[in-house]
């Protein structure tokens, strides 16, 4: 690989512990790079957009810089221009998909990986004309994204979102929301769509969920209260919220989704992004993503989203 080839785009607001992670993942990659530094929100999303087709963009952050990259580029697309492949530096506070990708953080881990990346090709989920990786969520968890408080996430990291949740789980608001696939419609309290089987982490929020396919999976939690968020919020520790008699999980390429409750928060990729209705799809513009060797080979045995394959979902 030649120095130009990599462009790293990276939040100096992650922290001086942080800083210092990135520079020793660099230096075992022995690589140097155009360091891009952003300087206020939605500037990851420029910075992307700009990033010339033939070097590969690493993102130096968490799910919600990731999430601004990926807009960026499908902005680039949408004006007609190639971009590059998107991989990950996770830095962030929970860091869903390096956990979604099997990505090790640890430095040797990740600095293999920046030299030696595997290739998938992704169709990422639209809200509202927004792009997401990983999810949509509605109820409980948008509840808790949109009021933690970024002081003690600054803190504590993903301890000030547990307990958040703990306090949405003790005091909960009421949600009623329908959910639209096709002719079918579902009156829940909560939901979550999502590419990924991953969720907060390490849990297993939808065990056949594949950031690869060309559909998403629908997470449909009808049960309000306090007996029953504290049931979900046990399941999903357990990695066995899909499997609650009460839970469905629903395959589908289109959700519509209002609020009965008045408006009501939701959040993206672990970001608190604007409130319901909403409309919930694939983008027509894929985008590859750099991916450790072996989440690529197993991916390529399943593989929905072909070049073939994409080729005909843009047309």
């Amino acid at each position: 690989m030649t120095d130009a080839d990599v462009t790293v785009i990276f939040n100096p607001r992650a922290g001086g512990n942080k800083q210092r992670f990135l520079s020793q993942i660099l230096q075992h990659a022995g690589i140097k790079v155009e360091l891009l530094q952003t300087t206020h929100p939605g500037h990851a999303r420029e910075l992307a957009r700009k990033v010339r087709a033939h070097q590969r963009l690493f993102v130096a952050g968490g799910d919600g810089s990731l999430n601004e990259a990926l807009n960026g580029l499908l902005d680039a697309q949408i004006d007609g221009h190639e971009v590059p492949p998107l991989g990950i530096i996770p830095l962030g506070t929970a860091n869903v998909l390096a956990v979604e990708v099997g990505l090790e953080i640890r430095t040797r881990a990740i600095a293999d990986y920046i030299n030696n990346p595997g290739m998938v090709w992704v169709r990422p989920g639209l809200v509202n004309g927004r792009a997401f990786f990983l999810m949509v969520g509605m109820g409980a968890d948008a509840d808790t994204v949109a009021n933690v408080s970024l002081r003690l996430k600054r803190l504590i990291g993903k301890g000030a979102y547990v307990l958040e949740g703990l306090r949405n789980i003790l005091f909960p608001r009421h949600r009623d929301f329908e959910v639209s696939i096709g002719r079918e419609n579902y009156r829940v309290s909560g939901v979550v769509v999502t590419h990924a089987q991953h969720y907060g982490g390490a849990f297993v929020i939808s065990p056949d969920a594949s950031l690869t396919a060309n559909s998403l999976d629908v997470v449909l939690m009808p049960g309000n209260g306090i007996g029953a968020l504290s049931r979900y919020g046990l399941a999903l520790t357990l990695n066995r919220l899909h499997a609650q008699s009460d839970v469905s999980v629903v395959r589908a390429e289109r959700i519509t989704i209002t609020s009965h409750c008045g408006p009501a928060p939701l959040q993206i990729d672990g970001e608190s992004a604007g409130k319901l209705p909403c409309e919930i799809s694939l983008s027509p513009y894929p985008v590859r993503l750099m991916v450790p060797p072996a989440y690529a080979e197993l991916s390529s045995m399943t593989d929905h989203t072909s070049p073939d394959l994409l080729r005909i979902a843009v047309d």
